[in-house]
C-alpha cells in the first residue's frame, strides 16, 4: 500500500484528537506491532502501545497532550518516510521527556520517521 499524503494527515488528525487511542492503533496498526522510541523504550502490540500513547494516570504520555503536524512525506510502495512536528501540550506537571511544567507547550521537529 503507497501511503498517500492525504492518508497521512487523516493518520495525524486522529492521533491528535484522540484521548484514548484504542480505536487508532484498530485502524492504523497490526495487532503484533513493534514500537520503539528512542527515549522510553520498545512497546509490543496493542495494549502497551494505547497504554504509552493515552494521556491518563500512569501512562506513558502522563500530563502530556501530543498533537503530530505533518510537514512532508515521501511513499515508495510499502515503505515510507515523514517529517512531521511534534508538539506536546502539559495539562499538568510532569516528567515527560524531562521536567514540564502545567500549560506548557514545547514543540519537536522530527526529521525522518521510516515505516515498513
Amino acid at each position: 500500500m503507497i501511503v498517500t499524503k492525504e492518508y497521512y494527515e487523516q493518520y495525524t488528525k486522529m492521533f491528535s484528537e484522540s484521548k484514548d487511542k484504542s480505536a487508532f492503533f484498530d485502524k492504523y496498526y497490526h495487532p503484533d506491532v513493534v514500537f520503539i522510541h528512542p527515549f522510553k523504550g520498545t512497546f509490543r502490540g496493542k495494549k502497551e502501545l494505547v497504554q504509552f500513547w493515552n494521556a491518563g494516570e500512569g501512562s506513558g504520555h502522563e500530563g502530556i497532550h501530543e498533537i503530530l503536524k505533518l510537514r512532508d512525506i515521501v511513499s515508495v510502495q510499502d515503505k515510507f518516510a515523514v517529517e512531521l512536528d511534534i508538539e506536546w501540550r502539559c495539562f499538568k506537571d510532569t516528567d515527560y521527556l524531562g521536567p514540564r511544567k502545567k500549560r506548557g507547550c514545547f514543540l519537536r521537529q522530527v526529521r525522518r520517521i521510516l515505516y515498513h
